[in-house]
């Protein structure tokens, strides 16, 4: 039987180690098979470069058809600007972003670069490019 952490959470207080939880529970009540880790990793900050940002414009890019050339605000003062090739969303969309530096569980390391032309400054996120689900339809839409 799988497991979340999280539900575990909900019961009780965690504040242990998650090798050391596992290791508590294989000796007071079950079998631990494994620990299985799903999503972004928090290995040298790399959690941190994860937001949640909203969507204060969303425009057709001006070199491509199919990408949108969009100004996220991810709550540091200066909207960033983001291209994406998704467009299942608009401006007023609250979304799921990686900036510069953040380690997707792919192990891809996302860093500013141009995009046709245009400075693209993080990653508006699908379900499957952080590892949530198998979703590669368009971009999370948050509620």
């Amino acid at each position: 039987m799988k497991v979340p952490i999280n539900w575990l959470g909900e019961y009780v207080p965690i504040e242990l180690p998650l090798d050391e939880l596992a290791t508590k529970l294989s000796i007071a009540a079950a079998e631990i098979e494994g620990i299985e880790r799903i999503g972004v990793t928090e290995a040298n900050g790399n959690l941190e470069r994860f937001r949640v940002g909203r969507v204060l414009e969303a425009e057709k890019h001006p070199n491509a058809d199919r990408l949108q050339l969009c100004r996220v605000d991810v709550g540091e003062g200066e909207p960033r600007q983001i291209v994406c090739g998704a467009w299942n969303f608009g401006p007023g969309a609250t979304v799921a972003v990686a900036l510069p530096g953040a380690v997707l569980p792919n192990g891809l390391e996302l860093d500013q670069r141009k995009v046709r032309g245009e400075l693209s400054d993080g990653m508006i996120l699908a379900e499957d490019e952080v590892g949530l689900g198998t979703d590669h339809t368009g971009i999370m839409v948050l509620d």
